[in-house]
């Protein structure tokens, strides 16, 4: 009996991907761990924009910005938007930082990701315009030393002629960029790039369920130590939603622990 073209398809398409994926060399662990930081992606999208994601002690979240008029709106397609990158982010991190001295208890880390949605200059100039409105929230990066840690370090991500536009902006700078490829070969971390936030099918084909595959396994831990060897931190983007993707990408260092399931996140880091 000659199997269903239907149920073939979908073993065709994923050994199409696996074979489109690369196999990364070995790397070894540098010196030192990482603390893994639960993100929420597509922050904007929950009933609460930024207050759900801090309620369950999120340390990240990614807003996508466009070009509004004169202002920067939040949405994931562009208008109707949820609302302003100012009045969503900018001014309740600010009261926050003003009330309690930092965005989370003990001063941890805070991370905001802006996905530059376009290329327009004018978002750009806007981006700079407002956050240059709030100088002592953000960490400030310099070419020349060290940077000077803010309560809130910013991370843009998204079009890349648009955020290396910005990241070659004289410091110091409120922001560094991502880049969305990763290469062995690539140099070493400086003040202007400072993380990978990459695509999880363009390395991986594990769909999250039941047990990895020690290749995967493998693949991913050489994507974290190469990343960490270069001195830059890594998000993955359009992960599984699954409680075992989280718990592995957790265990083998990802420094930013993303997806839309903020309880289902939470639940893994607290266990």
């Amino acid at each position: 009996m000659r199997p269903s073209p239907c149920l073939a398809l979908p073993l065709l398409t994923s050994l199409l991907l696996a074979a489109c994926q690369p196999v990364l060399p070995d790397v070894a662990a540098p010196d030192g761990g990482t603390r893994p930081l639960k993100h929420a992606h597509n922050d904007y999208e929950h009933a609460r924009p930024l207050l759900d994601a801090l309620a369950q002690g999120f340390e990240s979240v990614e807003a996508d910005v466009w070009l509004d008029g004169a202002d920067v709106g939040v949405s994931h397609g562009g208008a109707p938007f949820k609302g302003s990158l100012r009045a969503l982010y900018l001014e309740p991190l600010a009261a926050r930082v003003a009330t309690q001295g930092s965005v989370l208890d003990g001063g941890r880390p805070f991370f905001l990701w802006l996905d530059l949605k376009q290329g327009d200059e004018r978002l750009r100039a806007l981006l700079v315009e407002q956050l240059a409105a709030f100088p002592s929230l953000f960490t400030q990066l310099r070419d020349d030393g060290a940077p000077t840690p803010g309560p809130v370090t910013v991370l843009l991500t998204g079009d890349a002629a648009a955020k290396g536009a910005l990241a070659a902006r004289p410091g110091p700078r409120p922001y560094a960029q991502d880049s969305n490829v990763y290469r062995p070969d690539d140099p070493p971390a400086d003040a202007r790039w400072t993380a990978y936030a990459l695509s999880y099918g363009a390395f991986f084909s594990w769909n999250g369920v039941g047990s990895p595959p020690a290749a995967q396994v493998r693949q991913l831990e050489n994507l974290v130590n190469g990343a960490h060897a270069k001195g830059r931190t890594l998000r993955l983007f359009g992960c599984p939603e699954t409680k075992p993707w989280w718990r592995l990408a957790r265990s083998a260092g990802v420094d930013f622990v993303g997806g839309d399931d903020l309880a289902g996140i939470a639940a893994v880091f607290a266990e």
